[in-house]
């Protein structure tokens, strides 16, 4: 006697066919599609890291020199967090026409991400940590007298200084007339002009 064969479980088993077809179909272009993602992630931190160790000192030593119209060595990047970066040992040196000079053991820059990304807008809060100062008066009387050049700003991201703060700074003011080493005091005059043609320049 042969059995009768149900049209019932045939189409029952088609559709638990076709139904498994669909789930492996669907694991394999996850499976596909989870490694393209792993793959762009992988390569996305790569040269979020390579332009961080490699481009971003370069860039801002850059931004830096043309702003303060000074040459600017940046030391390299020894922390990184999502509002901020401290730099290592950094210098303002001195130049033919301008003797100031200044040496800083750490750089910290502060930012807030959320302007970056919502106004595409950079407001730097710099610190120079335990900076050596060097400032002579020049033929004129003036203390400072470089100049800050607004930046330019061509790119995607405007960056503006916001606020620069010294810790636990050495300052060594030099009279014009006095050499170096020599002990003189700046009057209040010369503190309040001082003050003032620091305020202008920042």
């Amino acid at each position: 006697m042969t059995k009768a064969c149900n049209p019932d479980d045939h189409s029952q088993s088609l559709h638990i066919s076709k139904k498994h077809q669909w789930l492996l179909i669907l694991n394999r272009s996850g499976i596909a599609l989870g490694g393209i993602l792993l793959v762009g992630m992988i390569g996305g931190a790569w040269r979020v890291w390579k332009f961080i160790h490699k481009d971003l000192v370069p860039l801002a030593q850059s931004n830096l020199t043309t702003t303060l119209n000074r040459p600017v060595e940046l030391g390299k990047v020894k922390q990184l967090s999502l509002t901020g970066a401290k730099f290592g040992a950094s210098a303002i040196p001195a130049t033919p026409t301008d003797p100031d000079k200044v040496t800083v053991e750490f750089v910290e820059v502060s930012f807030d991400p959320l302007q970056l990304l919502f106004n595409r807008r950079l407001k730097l809060d710099v610190t120079l940590v335990n900076p050596d100062v060097y400032i002579k008066q020049d033929e004129q009387g003036r203390w400072i007298t470089t100049t800050v050049t607004p930046p330019r700003q061509k790119g995607i991201i405007k960056t503006n200084l916001d606020n620069l703060q010294f810790r636990n700074a050495k300052l060594m003011l030099v009279p014009q007339g006095r050499k170096v080493g020599g002990v003189g005091e700046v009057g209040e005059v010369g503190k309040k002009n001082l003050y003032h043609e620091f305020r202008q320049m920042v």
